[in-house]
């Protein structure tokens, strides 16, 4: 089931709806209360249970006591007058909140956002997000969420591919996570496979914005890719025969290659046989 179809309403009746809110506020004024100082600064968190302890004392409301403690976080997290109020950070999320509730999507998004934004953790967020990922299969915000995580904070574009591709299994996934994927693959530095994937976001998509935005991809890539093949090409040949081609046709001659590739307007590449260098001839799109 996906993360949008378990936006649980709590329809529990009112009896059991206040015990778990008396449970839950208990807990938070025992074991998890901030003192405030006379200069007016609050102090940390000193302490709360871990989930599974929770799980024991809120006699069957575990999702109540998830949702009590999820709103509690937000406003203590808020408050930019607690002295390290990110010091359980992690604890609160991932072994308290998710534990009562794995299934619950919105503190796996918050909390994350919180470790991103605010306490510059992004691995912290990752942790999270891999324990939504787990409990929550069929959802694809949360790789979605886990890649940006990789893409924008940590610039490891190669991991953030896969957790775009995770996402990408998801019947549900939003028609973006393509082009997130496929840019992924240009940044960590796989050329080939991002044009693969531009080029088929192209062939298929219904919309034109979106197949103008991946022609400009395709444009480029294949660009980049076309030039390094000859670039490589013409080295082999060097390396063979101890001089520069004199034409790019001689390169397919040598069996080097099997034809030669046209630039993206079906024209021929320019070559330099003097430096043995082939160029595209006309302007990338894009500028990079």
């Amino acid at each position: 089931m996906s993360a949008a179809a378990y936006r649980r309403p709590r329809r529990l009746p009112l009896l059991a709806a206040a015990l778990g809110l008396l449970t839950a506020a208990g807990l938070a004024s025992a074991g998890a209360a901030a003192a405030r100082r006379a200069d007016g600064r609050i102090t940390p968190l000193l302490y709360l249970p871990s989930g599974r302890y929770l799980k024991a004392a809120a006699l069957g409301f575990d999702p109540i006591l998830a949702d009590v403690l999820y709103l509690w976080s937000i406003q203590y997290y808020s408050n930019y007058r607690i002295e390290d109020r990110y010091l359980y950070l992690e604890h609160i999320y991932r072994d308290v909140i998710t534990e009562l509730d794995p299934r619950y999507v919105d503190p796996y998004l918050v909390g994350a956002l919180i470790m991103t934004a605010e306490a510059r953790q992004p691995e912290m967020a990752l942790r999270l997000l891999d324990k939504g990922i787990e409990h929550n299969p069929g959802d694809w915000i949360l790789p979605f969420e886990a890649g940006y995580v990789c893409y924008n904070d940590i610039k490891d574009y190669g991991r953030a591919a896969r957790y775009f591709e995770i996402a990408l299994r998801s019947p549900e996934v939003h028609p973006a996570v393509r082009r997130f994927h496929a840019e992924m693959h240009n940044r960590a530095g796989d050329p080939r496979t991002s044009l693969r994937e531009w080029a088929s976001i192209w062939e298929t998509s219904d919309d034109p914005y979106v197949r103008t935005v991946a022609w400009n991809h395709v444009h480029d890539l294949r660009v980049e890719v076309d030039i390094t093949t000859l670039r490589h090409a013409i080295g082999r040949f060097v390396a063979a025969r101890g001089r520069r081609p004199a034409r790019l046709e001689d390169l397919v001659a040598a069996g080097l290659l099997d034809a030669l590739p046209a630039d993206p307007e079906g024209g021929a590449y320019a070559y330099d046989p003097a430096r043995g260098e082939a160029a595209y001839r006309g302007s990338r799109i894009l500028g990079r």
